[in-house]
This record gives structure tokens, C-alpha cells and sequence, in this order.
């Protein structure tokens, strides 16, 4: 691949970081002030169809994001096209180079200089005249055969392989990556709270019974639980040792949370089970019925982020405030100052025996 290739892939992957600080318009200078409105030229005011358009001004780099950067037939844009989340159209002339990241682009027009598709869907008409490469990585390539190409031509379509991905990366095919990704944690939440419920079902009841009368509590608790770990997760990673130790004790956290949110679930089925179905589940089938409803609410988008995290934070909290489930309280009682100790078990103790000498014939 030419330099000039791979200097145009490391100028995308800097405008992909550097896209929440571009202007949806930033082929637009803003005029100085009391200057005149000049008139719309032909080649900004042409072809202009429903819905938004990027205008292409002359002598100027254009990125656009979500939007459409259109070139019409019989215009010349002077500079380079940059499309991020959106879709460029080039019917007219391109002087320099025309790269799209997670967009369209429709070729049927000339373009001096590289042309580079990144998770984007690329199609390149008869028409089309491509004096440098033609490079598309990670979406789909449709190049008609009388189309010309005057560099190399490399196309890396590995998302061909994930079904709701073959016709290029769009917004729908990021819904569903995150709802795949959803499925998955909720997948692996659902096995280690079924473990969790084999081995230590007592411990779950226990928190189960605290929970409607320490919720408040558990709240406090569990923020500063999460920012205790946060902070000492921080300060061990700090130094080459206690990165082991900042895993270690990430885990941990994990952990009780874990057994805190069997906990909640448990509580929540066994609500379902009095209140709807009339009847008392089992241990296993309360934390089936409180997962189900847990699941149904996280899959929703946004809600369900919030709800989680409301959810870990009451876990958490709950965990800590009842030792993890144990029947003994953090603080034990002491006993009364100035009690006496009473040694376990045997008889009371009694009057000392008093010895008397026996008496013999001789007294």
C-alpha cells in the first residue's frame, strides 16, 4: 500500500477522536463581521434534493458528519471529502481525496486522488474516474467493470461475515452489536447467579430478608463501596505490584456484588410467585422469575443502563451491610463492664470445705 494511503487511514482515525469537536457544517467559514452575504454560487445552490446537504465551498477541506457531502455533475471541489457517520456523492470532479468512515459513498465522477471506505459501503459506477487507490476495509465493494482505477485496488470485507452486517456499517448494525453485546453479559450474569444460588443458598435468604428494611442504608453503602474500589484500584495500580492486587480486589468487588444481586433477585421472584402466581416458589424458581424480569428491563435501550447500575449499587450495598449473608453482625455485642466471667459449663462454685482435725482415742 502506498504512503500516501496509509497517511490518508491515520488522518481518519484522528478525525474519528476528533469528531465531537467538528461542526456539523466545517466546510463553512463564518463571515467577518459586517461583511455582506455573498449569493449562493451555482455549484453550492445545484442538485440540491430533499434532506440535509453538506455545501462545498471551493478552497476548503469539507468534513461532514451524519450528513450528505454531495459534489454535482459539472462542479469542482478543490480540496479533500471527509464523511464520518454519513455519505458522500460525487457526480461532478474531487482534486483530492475522498475518505468515509462508518458511511456510504457513491462514485460516478473523477477524484485525483485516493479514495478510502472504512466499515463503509463503497459503490463505484461506470463512470467513475479514480486516479490514485482504491481502498475499502471492513465493508462491502461494488466497482462496475468499466469503472477506472489508476492505483491499486484493496478491499477487506471481513464484515461479509456477520449476517447484519453485509450491506455496510450503519446504525441499525451498531443497535445490534450493542443488543448482541447486552445478550452476552446478560448470558454470562445468568450462569454465575445460578452458581451462586446452588452454593450458598442460605446466605441469599438472610439478605433477602434484610433488604426491605435496610434499602436506604444499602444505597450509602454501595457508593462508597464503588468509590472505595475505584480509589484503591487506582492508588495499587499505581505501582508494578499492586496491579495483581487492584485485579485481585476488582474481582472481589464483583463478587459481592454478584451475591448481593442473587440476593435482590431472589426477593423479586418470590414477590412475583406471592402476589401473581398465588403461591410460594422455590429457591431456584424465585431467582429464575426475578432474572427474567431483570432481563427484560436491562435489554431496554437507556433505561436499561440506568436500572443496572441502580441495580449493582443496591447489590453492592446490601452485600456489605449483612457480612455477605452471615448470621453474625459486623460489630459483635460486648459484655457488661464489670460482670463477672462466668467459666462455661460445671457446677456452681460453694463455700470453701472447712477441715476439721479428727478425733482419736487419745483426745
Amino acid at each position: 500500500m502506498k504512503p500516501r494511503v496509509l497517511a490518508v487511514l491515520i488522518a481518519a482515525v484522528l478525525f474519528l477522536t476528533a469528531a465531537p469537536a467538528l461542526p456539523a457544517r466545517a466546510g463553512e467559514r463564518p463571515a467577518p463581521p459586517g461583511a455582506a452575504a455573498s449569493p449562493a454560487t451555482p455549484q453550492e445552490s445545484r442538485d440540491e434534493g430533499p434532506g440535509p446537504r453538506l455545501h462545498i465551498s471551493r478552497n476548503n477541506s469539507n468534513v461532514t458528519i451524519s450528513d450528505v457531502a454531495h459534489v454535482p455533475r459539472g462542479a469542482v471541489h478543490h480540496d479533500d471529502i471527509v464523511a464520518i457517520f454519513g455519505k458522500v456523492e460525487v457526480e461532478g470532479e474531487v482534486t483530492g481525496d475522498v475518505v468515509v468512515i462508518l458511511g456510504s459513498a457513491d462514485i460516478s465522477g473523477k477524484v485525483g486522488g485516493d479514495v478510502v471506505g472504512i466499515l463503509s459501503a463503497m459503490h463505484i459506477t461506470d463512470e467513475a474516474d479514480i486516479s490514485g487507490d482504491m481502498v475499502s476495509v471492513g465493508g462491502p465493494l461494488s466497482k462496475a467493470p468499466g469503472a477506472r482505477v489508476g492505483g491499486e485496488t484493496v478491499n477487506l470485507n471481513f464484515l461479509d461475515f456477520v449476517p447484519f452486517l453485509r450491506g455496510g456499517f450503519s446504525l441499525w448494525a451498531l443497535l445490534w452489536i450493542c443488543f448482541l453485546i447486552k445478550l452476552a453479559k446478560l448470558a454470562g450474569l445468568f450462569l454465575v447467579v445460578l452458581l451462586i444460588t446452588a452454593l450458598v443458598p442460605r446466605r441469599l435468604s438472610l439478605i433477602a430478608d434484610a433488604f426491605p428494611k435496610r434499602w436506604g442504608m444499602a444505597i450509602l453503602a454501595g457508593l462508597l463501596g464503588y468509590g472505595a474500589t475505584v480509589v484503591l484500584c487506582v492508588v495499587l495500580a499505581c505501582t508494578l505490584i499492586g496491579i495483581p492486587l487492584a485485579i485481585a480486589l476488582g474481582l472481589a468487588a464483583k463478587l459481592i456484588k454478584w451475591i448481593g444481586l442473587a440476593s435482590i433477585l431472589f426477593l423479586l421472584g418470590q414477590q412475583i410467585g406471592r402476589n401473581l402466581l398465588k403461591r410460594e416458589l422455590s429457591h431456584f424458581a424465585s431467582v429464575l422469575g426475578g432474572f427474567a424480569v431483570y432481563a427484560v428491563i436491562y435489554l431496554i435501550p437507556i433505561l436499561g443502563g440506568f436500572f443496572a447500575g441502580a441495580m449493582s449499587v443496591l447489590a453492592l450495598g446490601i452485600s456489605i451491610l449483612t457480612r455477605f449473608g452471615s448470621d453474625e453482625p459486623w460489630r459483635r455485642s460486648a459484655p457488661p463492664v464489670g460482670s463477672p466471667m462466668m467459666p462455661p459449663g460445671g457446677p456452681a462454685a460453694g463455700p470453701p470445705p472447712v477441715y476439721s482435725p479428727a478425733s482419736g482415742p487419745g483426745s
